[in-house]
């Protein structure tokens, strides 16, 4: 299994060989290749990155809640 960092960008774990760090004043932090390239996008691509960026986080939070709530049934 490869190596999985945290993007601080669009918050999700990625496989390293698409991280990039990036210093910062609170240190050395991780951002994935994807949020890099919509970075240099217009507004308007970026707020749809965005958008799409948090459904995604809210399926995935759906889907662990489920688990822990079956878990502890």
């Amino acid at each position: 299994m490869p190596e999985m960092l945290f993007c601080y960008c669009c918050r999700v774990h990625h496989p390293r060989d698409q991280m990039h760090s990036f210093r910062t004043r609170q240190g050395l932090r991780w951002r994935c290749q994807r949020s890099i390239d919509a970075a240099k996008c217009s507004a308007s691509e970026r707020d749809a990155f965005g958008k799409e960026q948090t459904e995604i986080n809210k399926e995935a939070a759906q889907e662990a809640a489920k688990r822990v709530f079956l878990a502890a049934e």
